[in-house]
């Protein structure tokens, strides 16, 4: 039989069968020489044994991996951002963002919280710049379900990973999106950051027919690392202006065509320098 992981809990797998049926699997001893581990999103071909339980004879190969989370085969990411309760990380946006790009994903941007947001205009002012660069950007409120019926019946295919920082209501969210979920939400600690409220990630079969993995918060993403070049095209508006040299990265070199639009307001400022930072990143890590 062939089935899809949808939960890696204490090192058993929870396969899901094209009928439905669930099973708590233990691998073949090969299984792990061969693979190194078995990651939720891998399909598999299993073999029931007693009720309830089977036996993972092979793993197929993937389409991709991610590292945290450790997610295999997926399609894209939905970006959970908050602009209060606590406010997130325009930076940890962006790279998740260009991890996305970088692994040949989809991305979505969910602004979450827009019930308590204090600046409508600056709300209004990150949702433009999202959108003319081309990103989808939803904006949802979970408790007052503003915007959820609309993301929700959004057609998608494959698997999709909800992911952003800790307290910035990926949980509460997908409580919303599917109430009978067994994702639970804690109360923010008192420095105003988001506790750890994931565990482990998990798969929930959405109506619209994909599959959404819950992850913990974890403060970045990881992938394999790209060349500088590769980055930059993750910008897509920091691409496309005339620059005096064609190897200019866009950083303080005479006549960077990027850097003379982001002192007119062509390019915000914060991309440009969330850009540098990862290029920096890059620098040290390839030394």
């Amino acid at each position: 039989m062939e089935g899809l992981v949808t939960l890696l809990e204490a090192n058993r797998p929870t396969v899901q069968s094209a009928d439905g049926q669930t099973y708590l699997c233990y691998l073949k001893g090969r299984i792990k020489r061969d693979v190194g581990r078995i990651m939720v999103g891998d399909r598999v071909q299993f073999e029931p044994t007693d009720e309830g339980e089977a036996r993972i004879d092979a793993v197929l190969p993937r389409a991709n991996q991610l590292l945290r989370p450790p997610v295999a085969n997926v399609s894209g990411l939905l970006v959970v951002y908050s602009l209060a309760e606590p406010q997130g990380s325009l930076e940890l946006l962006d790279k998740r963002l260009v991890m996305a790009h970088l692994t040949g994903l989809e991305a979505e941007i969910i602004i979450s919280k827009t019930d308590v947001a204090p600046d409508p205009s600056a709300l209004r002012d990150l949702v433009e710049r999202y959108r003319e660069i081309g990103y989808r950007v939803w904006l949802v409120s979970s408790p007052q379900r503003w915007g959820i019926t609309e993301m929700l019946e959004y057609p998608r295919t494959g698997i999709w990973v909800l992911t952003g920082e800790s307290g910035v209501g990926k949980s509460t969210l997908l409580k919303a999106l599917l109430p009978d979920a067994l994702a639970s939400t804690q109360a923010l600690s008192r420095g105003g950051r988001g506790q750890q409220t994931t565990r482990w990630v998990r798969l929930y079969r959405m109506p619209a027919g994909y599959w959404l993995a819950d992850s913990p918060g974890y403060t970045a993403l990881e992938t394999a690392v790209a060349e500088p070049s590769r980055i930059l095209a993750a910008f897509d508006d920091l691409t496309g202006w005339e620059c005096r040299f064609s190897d200019c990265l866009h950083g303080l070199e005479p006549g960077c065509g990027v850097v003379e639009a982001v002192q007119r307001g062509h390019v915000a400022e914060w991309r440009w320098r969330h850009y540098r930072k990862l290029v920096s990143e890059w620098v040290k890590k390839s030394y």
